[in-house]
């Protein structure tokens, strides 16, 4: 309902579906002939892809006499918003095109463009990597280096079967061979990223990784700037099975810095580790489980398996116009600026489903899962129009429902989490009439690890060793930190024979006294 270059006035170009095809549409966009080049190019644009039932749109070069390459791509719901896609091209030896192809999953929503341009000189590095169309400029190093796969649907095969982005076998990661024959115990494949520029405020990453197999190893996480000091800021040696977890930690520099991914290898005779997804965001890191939804959807993500799934949620603001309807303000700010989570029930169809689905959360003996929902459906018709699952690999069971009538303000809901394993909350929007309309929002998601919702702690049991020694590394930390302070103090007076409070100066005044010093650096 607007364009970027004028926002609103202007013009775009965008694909839609309509109702009556059935299958999958596509839509290719080509460029005219475009002459050789013998250096980089950064190729920007703008796109919008916007709705409850959204496909993918690509980008890729075509160079006479050779076969099409995928050069970037993005698939599902990316919210109310433009937003910018860049890509390098690399010189190219021969005539080329450049094509968008768009491909329609359903009939609610539309995928556009806007303000294509191209500059001399490489882009920037990718802040979002999937990993779907190539590897981002991401390089390895070391014995057998790490490979860029697709999901694998044989059962013995030593990789991730689906991809975390598109949750198929056709979706593709980075893959570490850890076993033993492949990546001898304690040796080790480093997977760089290009450059990255500083940022005052620091980055937040995240990734999924997936480690499997007995010991799978070692995956660590470090910052090498370009002054060659290297930090390491994240680490983990457990395994994690067949699931997807996902990783984020707070990266300051200070300089110009590479992201470095280290797997060691464990020992094991069939182990892999493997990451896919990683983001790098000039924002606060979110906490485990929680979202207020103002800048993106933090570790919360739209079920794409089209056997549990119908529909996706969607995330907007009541300012920004709209053809699908959600409420006029959200909950965080309390305003029209400010963003949610949304279902348009009359862009489902009868008995379609939207799941929205968490981070994996550890286990707990009670946690305390807090969050606002704003539903405005016709009938009153809410039993069940929401539900809230404990998800496992299947549904898992209903820990909160709607049941009673709907109100026009935001309503708050605390429920008491317990899980003897790791899992998942799932938020579930279904269409039980054909005839509702309305809409069903989600803002404020916080979740409490290790305390219930009547305030009380529950799993310090369960944090383990490694938290305690934490602790009290923490502990020593500080009582050193004091006593070196001090005997600094100490030394400092002494030294230039300064009166502390309460004792007599040369002067014979007590209390604060007048100091000059001088910089002898």
């Amino acid at each position: 309902m607007y364009d970027h270059t004028l926002n609103g006035k202007g013009y775009y170009l965008f694909v839609y579906k309509s109702s009556a095809e059935v299958n999958d549409t596509g839509a290719r966009l080509t460029s005219i002939l475009q002459t050789s080049t013998s250096t980089n190019q950064c190729f920007s644009f703008w796109y919008h892809m916007y709705g409850p039932d959204i496909g993918t749109l690509s980008l890729k070069v075509l160079q006479q006499g050779q076969a099409e390459e995928l050069l970037w791509t993005r698939a599902g719901t990316h919210g109310n918003q433009w937003r910018r896609g860049f890509h390098t091209i690399p010189p190219q030896n021969k005539h080329f095109q450049l094509i968008f192809e768009a491909f329609q999953r359903g009939s609610t929503g539309a995928i556009a463009i806007d303000d294509v341009s191209v500059v001399g000189g490489a882009c920037e590095a990718q802040g979002i990597c999937s990993f779907e169309a190539n590897t981002c400029q991401y390089t390895s190093t070391g014995m057998q280096g790490w490979e860029w796969l697709a999901g694998d649907p044989g059962t013995s095969s030593n990789r991730p079967v689906t991809d975390h982005t598109t949750e198929t076998t056709e979706g593709h990661y980075m893959l570490a061979d850890t076993s033993l024959g492949v990546l001898p115990s304690s040796q080790s494949v480093l997977l760089v990223s290009p450059v990255q520029e500083p940022s005052d405020a620091g980055v937040c990453l995240q990734f999924w990784f997936q480690m499997n197999g007995e010991t799978p190893g070692d995956l660590n996480v470090y910052a090498e700037e370009e002054t060659q000091e290297k930090q390491k800021v994240w680490s983990i040696n457990t395994g994690q099975g067949l699931t997807w977890s996902l990783a984020r930690v707070k990266i300051q520099t200070a300089h110009n810095w590479k992201l470095i991914f280290e797997a060691i290898g464990g020992g094991a005779a069939m182990s892999h580790i493997a990451i896919d997804d990683v983001t790098l965001s000039h924002t606060e890191c979110p906490s485990i489980g929680a979202c207020d939804f103002e800048l993106d959807l933090c570790g919360w993500k739209n079920v794409l398996n089209p056997k549990l799934d119908s529909k996706d949620w969607d995330w907007t603001n009541g300012q920004t116009p709209s053809y699908f309807k959600g409420p006029k303000v959200d909950h965080t700010l309390g305003n029209s600026q400010g963003h949610y989570m949304f279902v348009d029930i009359e862009a489902l169809n009868a008995d379609e489903t939207a799941w929205l689905l968490s981070e994996h959360l550890p286990l707990t003996k009670g946690s305390c899962l807090t969050f606002y929902h704003h539903i405005n459906i016709s009938k009153q018709l809410l039993h069940g129009a929401l539900k809230v699952f404990q998800y496992r690999a299947d549904q898992g069971p209903v820990i909160w429902e709607t049941k009673e009538w709907h109100s026009s303000e935001w309503q708050s809901v605390n429920i008491t989490v317990e899980s003897s394993d790791n899992f998942q909350v799932g938020f579930k929007a279904m269409k039980s009439d054909s005839t509702l309309l309305g809409y069903i929002a989600i803002d404020d998601i916080v979740y409490h690890h290790g305390v219930n919702c009547h305030g009380v702690r529950t799993d310090e049991a369960l944090l383990g060793s490694n938290y305690i020694a934490g602790m009290v590394a923490g502990v020593v930390t500080v009582l050193a930190l004091v006593m070196f302070l001090l005997l600094g103090i100490i030394y400092w007076v002494m030294k230039n024979r300064i009166s502390l409070p309460g004792t007599a100066s040369e002067s014979g005044q007590h209390g604060f006294d007048n100091l000059s010093y001088r910089n002898r650096n």
